[in-house]
Formats: structure tokens, C-alpha cells, sequence
């Protein structure tokens, strides 16, 4: 195993032996989609990292919706490891790096991600050669340990630097402190003991590390620890490299075999190196073309890795402006909606304005066009008085003058002054009779019955009430309302008598009260109420007497054919 296998020795512990981050565990009470998603990520991690990493880009999506600083945090370091363990060694730094600042140190729930982000940091620093920075993050790591794997882990790796660095003795002094404090009975011991003897004899090429290789991989067996007593084979095939061909061609083999099993080309292709070292002839071509075959699938295997990652995250980007697309449009239309709105609810005000204004100024009109007949009736009336004045007076003062002043005055010569006078009287009357509005003659019916015996009440005889009620129907209520009037003197004795026109939304009624004698009981029709009673059924209306102890209380209910 070359010094690359140290670091997936260390993964491979960081992974499968380290106890699970709580900081990194969602409740199961809250059902967040983000957490299933990252959760998801975390089963996916050991054999499925493509899927593994899909599932976190769609967590961080998610965390990044709901300002999710911890949850961004944790699953970019997440993301960071999956792409170092594809060999995306960059990329892994700077996904990394870009946790760091959804991260917070102060925040000591937040150890645990923390710790495996700067460790991972540490590592891809490691396998691009970068041990400066790879100790720096280590350091970093090891401020927020949070139990003694993790403690355990950040040492093991910074002796790892260490070898790489060809300091072997400070690399020497770590695993042998570690070595101590983990005991011979630790599932981590054979590791441990497999790095102190490495770099021990790396620091003394006299020192002969067989044996403790020998018995870590002995012990590996009780753990059932595969890539262990792999890393045992390693480092027998590299030891005896130069020592003995046979005993290099037997665990070189050995780790072959077994890398197989585990998928792991990186051994491949290590053992096939010391293999093409120790051989000749046709086994040479053999093991060459067999390493040339592994790198290219592993340089195929990476690159396809990275370009998966960076697609992932390019479709995830091309989604986001999509959606952003989206809500811009569904924006816009929404903006529409609202304008449309506006613009409905402003016409309507406006509508309402309109039918406020024609509604005061009909109301004005009507009230203007009353006033101005009013006047004109008034005018004609002043007129038809002054034509009276002039026609009926001069010629009454004509005739008595000529009368006066002419003693012998012919008779037929007055009898013809009296008859042009009269016609010229008549002419009078039907001329103002046409002019005369329906109301007034109601009202001139009722004022020639009220006296100071018999006071009548007139209310709601206005043009309105008439305006509507066709011709026919005016007349044959002019004369039952003259029969009404007439049996105040005939038959009622009434001193007080109510007369009452209604138009209540295009219902009329005419109603009569008095306080006469009424009508008693088995009392027989007379002329006066039977005519009343027929004139009304010409007209189709109706006629109700109401029950009253004194006096008589009546309705005339027109129907709406009475009214044009």
C-alpha cells in the first residue's frame, strides 16, 4: 500500500467506526422534507455516491429556502466528503470551505459537523500533497472533538502528515502515544499497529516490522476487518520489495485478491505495480495491461464522478432560474389579476358616481319641471283671470252700461250682447278645463263638500298619484268619489271625513274614512254603493269595507292594468 492507503485507512475508520454525529440527526417528529432528503444522503453515502450526493443537493436546496444556516452547513460538508472520496479533491475543498460559512464555531451543537468538515479538509489537503494546509485544518478539527474517536481520528491522521512529510519521527511518537491509550484489545489497535511500524521502519531501515505486520493481520481476522489485513498485505509486499521476490510476489498477490473483493482499485493498482516490479517475461505484459486497464477505468471512473457532481449541481442551478422563471411569470400574472381588479372595482365607482350624478340631476330636473309648470299653471291661471276680468266683466259693465245710458235699447240687441258674451264665457271655461290638472279637479270635487258642518281632510292628491291611471279609469273614479262625498249629506251625518290617495311602489289606493253612521248589519244596497260597486268592476279594481265601530273605513285597490 502506498502512503495514499494510509488516508483511506483513516476514512475507512472515520466512516465505519466513529459513533454517529447527533448534531447531523433530525427529529423524527418533524418531517421535514430537506432532513429526509439529507438522511436519504447518509445511507446512500457507503455504496451509492452519486444518488448520495443528488440527495444532498436536493437537502441543500431545501435548507437554502428555509435560511437554514446549520442545515446548508452540514450538508455541504457531506458533500465535501462524497466528492473527496470520488477523487474530486478540489472540488471537495471547495465545497468544504464553503460550509465553513454556514457554519458556526460558537455553537457547540454544531461540534460534530464541524469536526468532520475540517478533518475532511485535512485529508483532500493530504492527497494533493498539500501538508501545510492539511495540518492547519487538522488543528482546526481538533478544537471541536467531542468524544475520544474523534480525538483518536485527528491524531491518526496528523502522524499520517507527518509520514508523508518524511518527519517519521514525530509520526513514530503519535501512533505509539495512540498505541498506549487504545489498548492491544481495541478494534483500532491493528490499524495503529500497522501505521507505528510503517513509519518506524521508514525512520530505521534496520527496524524489522514483519512481525507486527504479521500480527495485526492476524488480529484484523478477529474483527473481520478486510481493508486492515489488506493494508497488511501492503505493506509485506513493499517490505519485501527488495528483500525476497517470492515473499513480495506472495502478499502482493494476496493484496490483489482481496482488493478485488473490496473494489478497490487504488490497491489494485499497487499490488500490480509491485507485481510488474518482481516479474518477467510474459507476466510482465500481462500485469501491465491489467494496471493499464484499472487506471483508465479509475481516471474514467473519476472524471465521470466530477462531471456527475458538477451536472447535479448544474441541473440544480438551471432548475433554480426555471422556478425563478416561473414565479416571475406567475408574478406578472398575478400582477395582471390584481390590476384588473383594480381597474373593475375603479369602473364600478365610477359607474356609481355616474348613476349618483343622473339620479340628483333627474331628481333636480323633475323637481325644475314641476316648479316650471307650477308657474305655467299659475300663469294661467292669473291669465284666465284677467280674460275673465276682460271678457266676463267688461261686458257685464258693457251691458249694464248700455242699459244705463240707452233706456230704449232694443231687447233683441242685449239678448245678443248676453249671448256673445256667454259664448265667449264658455269658451273660457273649456279652454281652462283642458288646462286644468286631474288633481286640482279632485280637489275642487272635495273643497265644494267641506263646510263647517263637515270638514274634509284631503291627503296625497298630488299629479304623481294620477299621472299613471289611464283615462277611463280617472273618471270613473271621479264620480265614485263624488257618490262617496254625496252620501255625506244623503245618508252618513259625518262631521269628519278622511280621503287618502297611496302610491306605494306602483300600488294605488284610494282611502275613505268618516265618522258617520257606517253601514249597519243586514244593510241592504242602495243606488250609491251599488253603482260605486259596478263602476269598480268595469275598472277591474277592488273594493274593501273594513269592520269599524264607528263610522265608515273603506279601500280602493287599483290593479296594475289600471295603471299605465
Amino acid at each position: 500500500m502506498n502512503k495514499y492507503g494510509f488516508f483511506y485507512l483513516l476514512l475507512l475508520l472515520i466512516v465505519a467506526c466513529s459513533p454517529k454525529d447527533d448534531s447531523q440527526k433530525t427529529p423524527k417528529t418533524d418531517h421535514n422534507p430537506a432532513d429526509v432528503y439529507f438522511e436519504k444522503a447518509l445511507v446512500l453515502m457507503d455504496n451509492d455516491l452519486d444518488s448520495a450526493f443528488l440527495y444532498l443537493n436536493r437537502a441543500q436546496d431545501l435548507y437554502q429556502k428555509r435560511n437554514d444556516s446549520f442545515g446548508l452547513g452540514k450538508t455541504y460538508a457531506k458533500m465535501a466528503i462524497v466528492q473527496e472520496r470520488a477523487g474530486d479533491n478540489f472540488g471537495s475543498v471547495e465545497t468544504g470551505l464553503l460550509a465553513t460559512k454556514f457554519l458556526k464555531e460558537e455553537d457547540t451543537a454544531q461540534y460534530g459537523a464541524l469536526f468532520l468538515n475540517y478533518n475532511n479538509l485535512g485529508v483532500s489537503c493530504n492527497n494533493l500533497k498539500n501538508y501545510a494546509d492539511a495540518k492547519r485544518f487538522y488543528r482546526k478539527a481538533a478544537k471541536f472533538v467531542k468524544n475520544p474517536i474523534h480525538r483518536l481520528m485527528v491524531a491518526n491522521n496528523m502522524a499520517i502528515v507527518f509520514h508523508n512529510e518524511k518527519q517519521y519521527g514525530q509520526a513514530v511518537d503519535i501512533f505509539s502515544k495512540l498505541l498506549d491509550s487504545v489498548g492491544s484489545q481495541s478494534k483500532y489497535y491493528p490499524k495503529l499497529l500497522l501505521n507505528f511500524s510503517r513509519s518506524k521502519w521508514y525512520q530505521d531501515r534496520n527496524y524489522n516490522p514483519v512481525k507486527n505486520y504479521l500480527k495485526a493481520e492476524k488480529l484484523s481476522q478477529n474483527f473481520d476487518d478486510d481493508w486492515t489485513k489488506d493494508a497488511a498485505y501492503a505493506y509485506l509486499a513493499s517490505y519485501y520489495l527488495n528483500k525476497n521476490n517470492d515473499s513480495a510476489r506472495l502478499y502482493a498477490n494476496k493484496m490483489l485478491d482481496l482488493a478485488y473483493k473490496l473494489k478497490y482499485p487504488t490497491d489494485q493498482l499497487e499490488a500490480l505495480q509491485i507485481l510488474i516490479k518482481i516479474s518477467g517475461g510474459s507476466q510482465v505484459q500481462k500485469y501491465f495491461n491489467t494496471y493499464c486497464k484499472i487506471q483508465d477505468e479509475l481516471i474514467t471512473k473519476q472524471n465521470r464522478a466530477k462531471n456527475q457532481f458538477a451536472l447535479i449541481r448544474f441541473e440544480s442551478e438551471k432548475m433554480k432560474v426555471e422556478n425563478l422563471n416561473l414565479q416571475k411569470q406567475k408574478t406578472i400574472i398575478e400582477y395582471k389579476v390584481l390590476r384588473q381588479k383594480i381597474t373593475n372595482i375603479f369602473m364600478i365607482i365610477i359607474i356609481i358616481i355616474l348613476a349618483v350624478t343622473v339620479f340628483w340631476w333627474s331628481r333636480r330636473k323633475r323637481q325644475r319641471l314641476i316648479a316650471e309648470a307650477n308657474q305655467r299653471l299659475q300663469e294661467q291661471r292669473l291669465d284666465f283671470s284677467k280674460k275673465v276680468h276682460d271678457v266676463v266683466a267688461n261686458g257685464i259693465y258693457e251691458v249694464m252700461a248700455t242699459i244705463e245710458n240707452q233706456p230704449d235699447v232694443p231687447r233683441k240687441q242685449i239678448l245678443d250682447k248676453l249671448e256673445l258674451m256667454y259664448e265667449k264665457s264658455r269658451d273660457l271655461s273649456y279652454n281652462n278645463d283642458r288646462h286644468q290638472e286631474f288633481n286640482e279637479k279632485i280637489s275642487s270635487l272635495v273643497s265644494s263638500f267641506h263646510n263647517a258642518e263637515t270638514k274634509v281632510v284631503i291627503i296625497g292628491n298630488d299629479p304623481d298619484f294620477w299621472k299613471d291611471i289611464d283615462g277611463f279609469s280617472r273618471e270613473e273614479l271621479f264620480q265614485i268619489i263624488r257618490e262617496l262625498l254625496v252620501n255625506i249629506k244623503k245618508h252618513s251625518n259625518a262631521t269628519q271625513v278622511i280621503l287618502k290617495f297611496v302610491n306605494e311602489e306602483g300600488a294605488h289606493e284610494i282611502r275613505y274614512a268618516d265618522n258617520g253612521v257606517g253601514l249597519p248589519e243586514n244593510f241592504p244596497e242602495k243606488n250609491g254603493l251599488k253603482n260605486i260597486k259596478a263602476r269598480l268592476k268595469q275598472m277591474d279594481a277592488r273594493l274593501e269595507i273594513e269592520e269599524s265601530r264607528q263610522g265608515l273605513k273603506m279601500v280602493i285597490k287599483l290593479k296594475k292594468e289600471n295603471v299605465q
